[in-house]
Parts: C-alpha cells; sequence; structure tokens
C-alpha cells in the first residue's frame, strides 16, 4: 500500500505542472507593418519588449543571447528549428562543372557551403493561405 501512495504523491504535481502550462493563454503578438517595407532591428526589438512586458535594453540582451546561441549551433553543424517559423542549417554543395556564359568554355566550380532556411508546415500553410 506505501507503494501506490508514493506513486500517488509523484503523480500528483506533475498533473499540477501539466495545468499551469495549459492555463496560460496566448498573448497575441500587435505590430505594425507595412508589406513590402523592410523592419528594423530598432523595431523588432521594440515590438519584443512591447510583447513581453520588457525593457528595450532586456529585450536586446534577450534576442541577441537568442541569436548567439542559434549561430553557434549553426555553426557546429547542427539543424537548428525555430518553432512553428522553420529550420535554418547550413548545405553542403559539392564540386561541379559549370560554363562561362560568355565563352561557353567549361568551368570547374568549387564545392562550398551555403546557408539555407526551409519553412515549416504550418509556416507554409499560413503563408499560402492568406
Amino acid at each position: 500500500m506505501a507503494r501506490k501512495a508514493k506513486k500517488a504523491a509523484r503523480k500528483a504535481p506533475a498533473r499540477k505542472k501539466a495545468a499551469k502550462k495549459a492555463a496560460a493563454p496566448a498573448k497575441a503578438v500587435r505590430v505594425s507593418a507595412t508589406a513590402g517595407k523592410t523592419v528594423t532591428a530598432s523595431q523588432l526589438l521594440q515590438s519584443v519588449a512591447d510583447h513581453l512586458g520588457m525593457k528595450k535594453s532586456e529585450a536586446k540582451a534577450f534576442v541577441e543571447g537568442y541569436t548567439d546561441v542559434v549561430k553557434a549551433y549553426v555553426m557546429k553543424g547542427a539543424k537548428v528549428k525555430i518553432g512553428d517559423i522553420g529550420m535554418i542549417m547550413i548545405r553542403h554543395r559539392k564540386a561541379r562543372m559549370g560554363r562561362n556564359p560568355q565563352t561557353g568554355e567549361p568551368v570547374k566550380i568549387k564545392a562550398s557551403k551555403k546557408l539555407a532556411f526551409r519553412q515549416s508546415a504550418v509556416m507554409k500553410a499560413q503563408v499560402m493561405g492568406r
């Protein structure tokens, strides 16, 4: 009987944690952007600060820390999934033969690395739905 009581005691805190996570409603993000315009880093930081209810300097430290960590993982060769937005990775391109467009002469193109982004299915559906 003591074992059952211990198991029940272990499960109870897990339920409370799950209830706390589910209880927090998602706050709507408000942005003032015009289609086709570029959002500056300053505007982005101000939006993050407003959304999270913090100072702009705190938001700057948060965002810069996040991007530094993402860069470190990508540079190590890991694929970094960013929520429902997509995945950032480095793609390796093999060496290949190409042609000089002016002369038509064959040219060897070296192997290279390329920073790549692949959008998630959720983001693609949201973009296509609009």
